[in-house]
């Protein structure tokens, strides 16, 4: 019995030192699995990235626009800034601001966008990065020159403990709009901008900001002879912008509640300028020295929340006024760009039988009789009201006017007006798609015959209308708008 006893004893110590073996020749147990996990710290969409203590939240859309008479996301193609130009397909067309019945009538366009918020917090608050690029796709780039493909760039920028650094909305802004386009009175400009924001409580903040000042650059306007080139490429002035030596400085207080919001907004714009050409030669020499005044505007916005009319109804309102710093009024129909001139022409064989009005815009304008500029001014005022007819259907109403004043006695400048007023509808089905069409009419109005002093192949200033002398009228006016498709996730 002892001796078999041993033979068991044996044989069990024996397989379990096998087996101890043949375990620790197995891999080691994984880790579990580490999850995406839910940030609620910031609102519903964040995310952890794994590995990190850093939220993310990634948004977008698509979308789908085909405009009629407007280019540039429902931009009327009365600026000089407003992208592709309907010109006519064939050969010898004329740009910006010549047109004829050869136009292309509407251009289509898809778009595709992506956002990525990242916030963490710090013992300094939070640090947020937020950047939204994409693509677009144009059905044309230019008459009979075929579709393309370009970068659409929207935002970059950084936050931290109060500071903001990037591109961003300008802080005179506030970026609000019920419309697809742009409107030409109110200031709604994207720019890089380095800024601090205080916030006081109950909704209250202030933000002093420099911004980027070649974003706000209208131009300086030499209105010498020779102010109008008429040609294949359209009218322009000689500009004597200088280059840029200070930022624009820019500030705002600004109370958000539960009723709405308020903010007064103010800007210091340098003007820079070139020494005005001779008015004996006309002649300019390299190594010229400049001279520079500061601009200036103010600006102020309402938003009023109206429940009690309709859930998400609204009011907006904008009003401004600029003294060398155009740009603050609005005037170009986009966030990303600067006109310098208003206004569209009906071509014909000759501008003396075309039709329309053309109207240069600048921050100054050389005065003609003295080696100095003067700034020119403006107002603007604008309105948009949104209304919800059911939760899936909602319709705007809105309208803009500016105007610009030009300094007395200077050559070749004019006084110009532009009023817009539009309506859109938007059906949104199911939530994140909505399906809008919109109508805008603009006119833009001086009042006088602004190519009516100005030879039709020089550009030499007439001094009355003699032959060859261009007899356009003071006004033009556009009936533009469109349809848009757009998934937003």
């Amino acid at each position: 019995m002892k001796m078999v006893k041993s033979l068991l004893l044996g044989s069990v110590a024996g397989l379990a030192a096998v087996a101890g073996a043949q375990a620790a020749d197995l891999p080691v147990k994984a880790k579990a699995v580490e999850y995406v996990k839910v940030c609620s710290a910031y609102g519903a969409g964040y995310y952890y990235i794994p590995g990190t203590d850093t939220c993310l939240k990634i948004d977008g859309y698509a979308r789908f626009d085909t405009y009629v008479n407007a280019v540039g996301t429902f931009n009327p193609n009365i600026s000089s800034v407003a992208g592709t130009a309907f010109n006519g397909v064939g050969a010898g067309v004329g740009g910006y601001p010549y047109s004829d019945a050869d136009d292309n009538d509407y251009l289509t366009r898809a778009r595709a966008v992506m956002g990525m918020d990242a916030r963490t917090q710090t013992d300094y608050g939070t640090l947020r990065s937020y950047i939204r690029f994409g693509m677009n796709w144009d059905s044309q780039t230019g008459g009979n020159a075929g579709s393309g493909i370009g970068l659409y760039f929207e935002r970059a920028f950084i936050q931290f403990a109060g500071f903001t650094f990037g591109y961003t909305q300008s802080f005179f802004d506030t970026g609000t709009s019920y419309a697809y386009t742009t409107l030409y009175a109110g200031s709604n400009q994207w720019t890089t901008a380095l800024a601090y924001t205080a916030q006081f409580g109950n909704g209250f903040s202030a933000t002093l900001a420099l911004e980027d000042a070649v974003n706000r650059t209208t131009g300086v306007q030499a209105a010498s002879s020779g102010l109008y080139a008429a040609g294949g490429t359209g009218l322009g002035y000689s500009n004597y912008q200088a280059g840029q030596q200070f930022p624009d400085i820019v500030g705002n207080l600004r109370v958000d509640q539960a009723w709405g919001s308020v903010q007064l907004s103010a800007a210091g714009h340098q003007v820079q300028a070139l020494t005005p050409v001779s008015s004996a030669t006309g002649t300019t020499f390299l190594g010229q020295n400049s001279s520079d005044t500061w601009g200036w505007a103010l600006g102020g916005v309402v938003e009023i929340k109206l429940p009690m009319i309709s859930p998400g109804d609204s009011l907006y309102i904008q009003a401004n006024y600029a003294d060398g710093a155009l740009s603050y009024l609005g005037l170009s129909g986009t966030s990303q760009g600067r006109a310098s001139g208003l206004g569209s022409i009906d071509a014909n064989t000759t501008l003396l039988t075309s039709s329309g009005a053309f109207y240069p815009i600048a921050d100054a304008v050389w005065n003609g009789s003295s080696l100095s500029y003067s700034t020119e001014t403006g107002w603007a005022v604008q309105a948009q009201y949104r209304h919800f007819w059911t939760p899936g259907v909602r319709s705007a109403v809105f309208g803009g006017y500016t105007e610009v004043n030009v300094p007395q006695n200077t050559v070749g400048a004019v006084d110009v007006n532009i009023w817009q007023v539009g309506v859109n509808t938007i059906w949104s089905p199911v939530k994140n798609l909505d399906l809008g069409v919109e109508v805008l009419y603009s006119k833009v109005d001086g009042g006088l015959g602004t190519l009516g002093n100005y030879n039709n192949t020089t550009g030499a200033a007439c001094g009355t209308v003699t032959t060859n002398c261009s007899t356009v009228g003071g006004s033009t006016d556009v009936w533009s708008g469109g349809i848009r498709a757009q998934r937003n996730f």
